[in-house]
């Protein structure tokens, strides 16, 4: 496949075109389960169902094929390579897909289209409660464990002045979750830095007295004597991450804040090394990447959302 081309097809058959370990970096959000059909039609599944990725019956469903499509990303991705995985969770509304009839009616609301509506039967492959949280990104992240994945961080996407929730029966859920895997122990990675937060940086100001330890405390602790230097670049990052959403115009449901890629790009992909994103949405991964000075590859079945891709790196070329 050629670099910095953005493919109109779906991440499994897309994946399977890509010889073995051939990128740094993966930077990718799957969709969620049972939000909204994405208008592409459906696929055959190695298990035999038919039908979009989210839109399986059951969590476990959801789940084991995603799992599917991860093993082809292990397999592309170098072994000092980095995945970075931003996965939300869905309440549980259980409803059945058998057959074409009885699958979700869809609305539109504004130019975000094809969100999943209308009461769902529950199935008996599913058990969750009603209205139980699903906890996708936990057992997501503990079969790619049990799978061998290494995961390095769970990191918290804070979103600050996120979309308005009408519940009255809980709380407001302003975070998702995003994980650090990796292939092996040894791996590409490039700290990042933050600010220090005022407290700790006073701290670093005032001479070190460690509570009156005495020498052979220093020493056994490896504290320095004195006054300690803070690191000019900052800290090291943490993993709370305030990001909030950036406006846009396009008819793309969940655009990507580019902060939120830039920084596993900083971290996971050398320059010049190649960024995958078998979810491509609208783009956002492919132009960060670009101007990061990464090569990219993106995979994206919806015509309408790849075309607003193209949009965007067109838009970036001319600014460059």
């Amino acid at each position: 496949m050629e670099l910095n081309v953005i493919y109109n097809t779906d991440a499994l058959t897309g994946l399977r075109q890509l010889p073995d370990e051939s990128v740094d970096c993966i930077v990718t959000s799957p969709p969620y389960w049972q939000m909204r059909d994405y208008g592409i039609g459906s696929i055959v599944w190695p298990d035999g169902w038919s039908g979009q990725l989210g839109l399986e019956p059951t969590r476990d469903d959801f789940i084991a094929h995603l799992c599917m499509i991860f093993g082809e990303y292990r397999r592309v991705l170098k072994s000092s390579g980095t995945l970075w995985v931003n996965l939300g969770d869905t309440y549980n509304n259980p409803q059945k897909y058998s057959n074409k009839k009885e699958c979700p009616q869809t609305i539109s609301r504004g130019n975000n289209r094809n969100f999943v509506t209308g009461k769902r039967k529950l199935s008996p492959a599913n058990t969750l409660p009603s209205k139980s949280l699903c906890n996708i990104p936990n057992k997501f992240a503990d079969e790619m464990i049990l799978r061998g994945w290494v995961l390095r961080n769970e990191i918290i996407w804070y979103k600050p002045a996120c979309i308005p929730s009408s519940v009255r029966d809980r709380f407001t859920v302003d975070f998702e979750k995003v994980f650090f895997f990796t292939k092996s122990q040894r791996y590409y990675f490039a700290q990042q830095f933050e600010p220090y937060a005022p407290a700790p940086l006073a701290r670093y100001k005032t001479p070190m007295t460690l509570n009156g330890k005495g020498e052979e405390y220093r020493r056994i602790s490896g504290r320095p004597k004195g006054m300690i230097e803070p690191d000019p670049r900052g800290r090291n990052m943490r993993c709370v991450w305030r990001v909030p959403y950036e406006p846009s115009h396009e008819a793309h449901y969940a655009m990507y804040p580019s902060r939120l890629v830039e920084t596993p790009i900083k971290a996971g992909c050398p320059e010049g090394g190649i960024v995958l994103d078998p979810f491509m949405g609208s783009g956002t991964t492919a132009v960060v990447a670009r101007r990061l000075g990464r090569y990219y590859i993106g995979f994206e079945p919806n015509s309408e959302y790849a075309a607003i891709c193209e949009k965007r790196l067109k838009q970036q070329t001319l600014s460059l």
